[in-house]
């Protein structure tokens, strides 16, 4: 239960927080935007268009190859590692879902008509889904696979997602902040949950024989 407390206070602090502070205007946030907006070229547009689309199936695709190398290489660890990442993007993912419905805050072209976005986006734009759900992959992979060969790309990709949704104009800054925050927390919270089921099986008595 402490756990979820935990999580919980790192989103009201580290994610709704910026909202809340910023949600009456967002004067800072709709200048970043346009100046983005402003450097917009038709390769970049489409480069990131096709990027954000390609998010999700690149997510899902880290532990489904991990899950099928474990099952041909008849490795436990693997699957393991494959079902945990999957876990984290989960709550993830249910936790963006959660908060979307809770805040429903409106996309910036759908609040100020006189912005242009990209792509049209109608559904509540708080936490950014497509962020926390690369973060969430991109922390809870180098989490299990801590080299700097594994970290730099994942959250290089992960960072990369934020930047389209921005560079798109489908989401505030304080939009991505969150779904970043959410995304890592999801992660840390599905290890510490796995941390505890593994010394709860220890505590057990082996059967009588």
């Amino acid at each position: 239960m402490r756990l979820f407390k935990k999580y919980i206070l790192l989103l009201l602090i580290g994610g709704c927080f910026p909202f809340l502070l910023f949600s009456q205007r967002n004067n800072w946030e709709y200048d970043l935007l346009r100046t983005l907006a402003e450097k917009r070229i038709p390769a970049g547009n489409q480069f990131h268009k096709g990027f954000s689309k390609l998010n999700r199936p690149v997510c899902l695709a880290v532990p489904a190859g991990l899950f099928i190398t474990g099952l041909l290489e008849k490795d436990r660890t693997l699957k393991e590692n494959a079902l945990f990442i999957t876990g984290s993007m989960v709550l993830s993912s249910m936790t963006t879902w959660t908060l979307k419905k809770i805040v429903n805050r409106e996309r910036p072209a759908v609040n100020d008509p006189s912005f242009i976005a990209v792509t049209n986006e109608l559904d509540s734009g708080f936490p950014s889904g497509h962020t926390s759900l690369a973060f969430s992959m991109a922390t809870s992979l180098s989490m299990k696979y801590p080299r700097w060969y594994v970290v730099v790309p994942a959250f290089a990709y992960a960072g990369l997602t934020g930047y389209s949704r921005l560079y798109l104009g489908v989401h505030y800054p304080t939009d991505v902040v969150a779904g970043a925050l959410v995304g890592s927390g999801s992660a840390w919270l599905t290890w510490k949950l796995n941390q505890w089921i593994k010394r709860e099986k220890k505590k057990k008595p082996a059967p009588a024989l």
